[in-house]
């Protein structure tokens, strides 16, 4: 035999079986979210018990395990490990020093009311995420300050989360330091010359998309929230914990902010925002070094400690999905798959776009919305597809880059909607009155990726945008 018929044959009955271990782990998810349930730890066991099943039906056990273990030790996995527990710090620090209070007390001072503090909350997380290029930092980063400052104004849990997942999806669409933005345009290539897409090109073109899906999510924010805020009783609340002093720790924000647009690392970006807020913390007795770090007994605590562990779940379940994937990627599934979907028609520009628009479109589902994961399957076929019709480059790379912000964010099962819960989840420990809303109530309430889906596929069958590259 072989070794492509040993390849073609690795496991009884299809090759199919190598989606055990990811459907395993999802079905079960997207059961429990419409019944209201969302857990890692649901996720994380029905993740061990798919890869356990999965190599029952593998004809070598030994190879199967290896792929799993290389699959698990996948860069984007390690990328998020090491990303999550340095963010874990960060938003722990902001969250001891009274950031919410401070920002609860600017709220009140300015009188903006509950429709205004929601357009702000998409407004300021939109922009964080252009300057970091990274919807992760952004969830993580504002969701412990924002999120229990909403509750208490009175907005209702899945338009606050909602807001802060739009804005986590617009600063990632729009940033020119995002690495789907990165990998789109460095994927789509040009026909006539030996270049790829330049990326202020790629973020100029956007503008024509990004705009009116910015203005029109605002508008949609400041109206849902005007029908289901009640601004005074909210208000009154609110004035009981107000605390100007939390506002100083702003400025680490600014760090950060800074620091990315200066070309710096999330990860470059977060650190220097760590070190000069424990700085201001510190130095203004905002907090004491025994909320640091202290030895209780035989535990250690402290904002250090609490911050690394509050995303071990989710780091965990990322690690997992990988293993899945990557069982599937090796076995040739996911090319299996993209290969049937790029045979639809491609005889016209139009019919050619629509066929990427799906084939992203389709992908966002199989891979639980990993957006870098998307842009990098799709990317090629994209290219090549786009290339037969001469589609210019830019173009190609913000529709794709549109598809993997779209529905990557608005199915419940997927992991940007799960990890805006799990990180909703650790605040009750803190703040009983914190409520976690529902994984349905939150993407429906997450207006920019809808929006800006069905901007693109306007662009497409009207033709709006479209460019074509010429020798």
């Amino acid at each position: 035999m072989t070794a492509q018929n040993k390849t073609k044959n690795a496991f009884y009955i299809s090759n199919w079986m190598a989606a055990i271990p990811l459907l395993v782990m999802v079905l079960p998810t997207i059961i429990l979210v419409f019944r209201g349930v969302v857990s890692a730890n649901v996720m994380i066991m029905s993740g061990v018990v798919g890869l356990m099943l999965g190599s029952l039906f593998a004809r070598n056990k030994k190879e199967y395990w290896d792929i799993i273990i290389t699959s698990l030790g996948d860069t984007t996995g390690l990328l998020a490990f090491a990303l999550f527990l340095i963010v874990g710090v960060y938003a722990e620090l902001l969250t001891a020093s009274n950031l919410g209070e401070g920002v609860v007390w600017l709220a009140n001072f300015l009188d903006t009311g509950p429709v205004i503090f929601t357009l702000f909350t998409y407004v300021i997380c939109s922009v964080l995420g252009v300057a970091m290029g990274t919807s992760v930092g952004v969830i993580f980063i504002l969701t412990p300050i924002l999120y229990p400052v909403a509750l208490q104004m009175g907005i209702a849990p899945g338009l606050a989360a909602g807001a802060i997942l739009s804005g986590a999806a617009t600063g990632d669409h729009f940033s020119p330091v995002s690495d789907t933005t990165l990998i789109s345009s460095m994927t789509q290539r040009y026909k006539f010359k030996e270049e790829a897409a330049e990326v202020g090109d790629v973020v100029k073109a956007r503008m024509k998309y990004v705009i009116p899906a910015f203005l029109l999510t605002c508008l949609c924010y400041a109206f849902i929230s005007l029908l289901s805020t009640e601004p005074k009783t909210a208000i009154d609340t609110v004035n009981q914990q107000a605390n100007p002093n939390g506002l100083i720790m702003i400025l680490p924000m600014v760090v950060v902010i800074w620091t990315a647009v200066k070309g710096g690392s999330v990860f470059q970006s977060i650190t220097y925002g760590v070190l000069s807020g424990l700085i201001i913390a510190l130095g203004t007795g905002l907090i004491t070094l025994e909320q640091v770090f202290a030895i209780k007994g035989r535990d250690i605590t402290g904002i250090l400690a609490d911050g690394v562990q509050a995303n071990i779940d989710t780091v965990i379940l990322i690690v997992l999905m990988m293993g899945g994937y990557g069982l599937m990627r090796h076995y040739g599934l996911i090319d299996n798959l993209v290969s049937k979907l790029s045979n639809s028609l491609t005889n016209s520009p139009r019919n050619t776009e629509l066929t990427m628009f799906g084939i992203g479109s389709a992908l966002s589902f199989i891979l639980v919305g990993l957006v870098t994961r998307l842009t990098v399957i799709a990317g090629p076929v994209i290219n090549e597809l786009g290339q037969k019709q001469n589609i210019h480059p830019c173009r190609r790379a913000n529709l794709l880059d549109a598809v993997a912000n779209g529905l990557s964010y608005v199915v419940p099962w997927h992991v940007w909607p799960m990890l805006m819960i799990l990180t909703i989840t650790p605040l009750q420990k803190n703040n009983e009155a914190i409520i976690i809303p529902s994984g349905v109530d939150l993407v429906s309430m997450a207006f920019y990726p809808m929006i800006i889906w069905v901007i693109m596929l306007l662009a497409i069958i009207t033709g709006f945008g479209r460019r074509f590259e010429t020798e």
